[in-house]
């Protein structure tokens, strides 16, 4: 990230803020002598020359590029001495950030995760990604997509890690982050679904002999892919009680999804929307018992949170994938994983979810992809593998 980070806000910093050297009671010179700083490493310099710029009177689009670029700096700066182990050093860099900054929120991030607060760290990487994707606050690029790819799996890390997707998905189904990127994707393929519809729709010729389709009285949806099965609740199965004072969102309660994307023939580019068409998938911390498939307290809670968000998204279709570490036997963990998403799925359907639901069992066979698995201990890393995956479609 360090790198990314070094590269990216150093072509923007030239890019924004280059040209002449003015008289300094100028917003031109202020700006000229920031960047002067900016070439250097003295942070001390470049917090001065911010200064300067914000004194000098200039508009607010260039006093807007200063702070950001100002920030992107510090962020910068910042991973530097956090590579080093200074923790606390890092941190008094990156509270002198002047603004809102995915660089900032992502250094934040790696701070908390160093200290091993992971719910922080989540939140954070979350907030950076909504963050990376707000044209207001930065300006969209293909050079951030391997960013937005970076944070989306170190917040589901995280996420795994504390053992919740709140960061991620509020009370009604509202969604951040990674959730948010899983909503946009959903967006999207509606909106494409919808011009592919009206693209090759013919209406009927109004002749005489034209007779009206008729549905079918039963209809019968197309089967799953080959392998899925819908989850079947067990003989006398009774959903686990939701936490104590837990109150299902009434219907007005949802949160609406905010599909900002707009399908049309030339879409303004954005950040996460270009993210959101490369991800599949994501994990999410639904945790059982120890060698169990049932869920426990924590997975009862994050399962209705999931079931908030598909409900209020009005998610079509799901496929549940249940993951184990290699502690075990192959076959075992295989079996396990499969009732692992068996018990998910049917306590979705138990809870109101109308979404129609495939689950399958990969075992220890897919472990997953971490971002640099020398930054987690042994069990953490079993903690991450032991994951559900789940496959949103409309």
């Amino acid at each position: 990230m360090n790198a990314m980070i070094s590269r990216l806000t150093g072509l923007v910093v030239c890019l924004t803020l280059g040209g002449p050297v003015y008289s300094q009671s100028t917003c031109e010179g202020a700006l000229g002598a920031l960047q002067t700083a900016t070439a250097g490493t003295d942070t001390g310099a470049i917090m001065q020359g911010w200064q300067q710029v914000q004194a000098a009177g200039c508009d607010e689009p260039r006093l807007r590029a200063a702070r950001s670029q100002v920030s992107a700096l510090m962020a910068r700066a910042a991973q530097g001495v956090l590579s080093t182990g200074d923790l606390a050093g890092a941190e008094q860099l990156v509270r002198q950030a002047p603004g809102v900054h995915w660089a900032v929120q992502a250094v934040r991030g790696d701070i908390a995760a160093k200290r091993g607060d992971r719910a922080e760290a989540a939140r954070l990487y979350n907030a950076a990604i909504d963050t990376l994707g707000d044209a207001g606050q930065t300006v969209q690029s293909e050079a951030l997509v391997p960013v937005a790819e970076r944070l989306l799996a170190l917040a589901q890390e995280n996420m795994m890690l504390a053992g919740s997707m709140e960061s991620s998905v509020t009370r009604g189904g509202g969604s951040s982050g990674v959730m948010g990127v899983a909503a946009r994707g959903l967006a999207i393929e509606r909106a494409d679904q919808a011009i592919a519809t009206a693209n090759t729709y013919v209406a009927p010729a109004t002749n005489d002999g034209y007779v009206a389709p008729k549905a079918p009285d039963a209809y019968v949806p197309p089967p799953a892919p080959e392998g899925y099965v819908a989850p079947k609740a067990p003989d006398g199965y009774v959903p686990p009680p939701a936490p104590a004072g837990y109150v299902p969102p009434k219907p007005d309660e949802y949160v609406a999804p905010q599909d900002t994307y707009v399908a049309a023939a030339a879409p303004t580019y954005n950040v996460i929307n270009a993210a959101a068409a490369k991800v599949d998938s994501v994990f999410l911390p639904i945790r059982f018992g120890f060698d169990s498939d049932q869920l426990d307290a924590t997975g009862v809670r994050e399962g209705l949170r999931l079931a908030e968000f598909l409900i209020a998204n009005d998610v079509g279709t799901l496929v549940v994938t249940g993951h184990t570490d290699d502690v075990g036997s192959a076959d075992y963990n295989l079996d396990l994983s499969f009732r692992r998403a068996n018990s998910l799925g049917v306590f979705l359907q138990s809870y109101g979810v109308k979404t129609r639901i495939s689950i399958i069992g990969k075992g220890e066979t897919e472990p997953p992809l971490y971002t640099d698995a020398r930054a987690y201990s042994l069990e953490e890393l079993r903690t991450i593998a032991r994951r559900v995956e789940v496959a949103f479609g409309y």
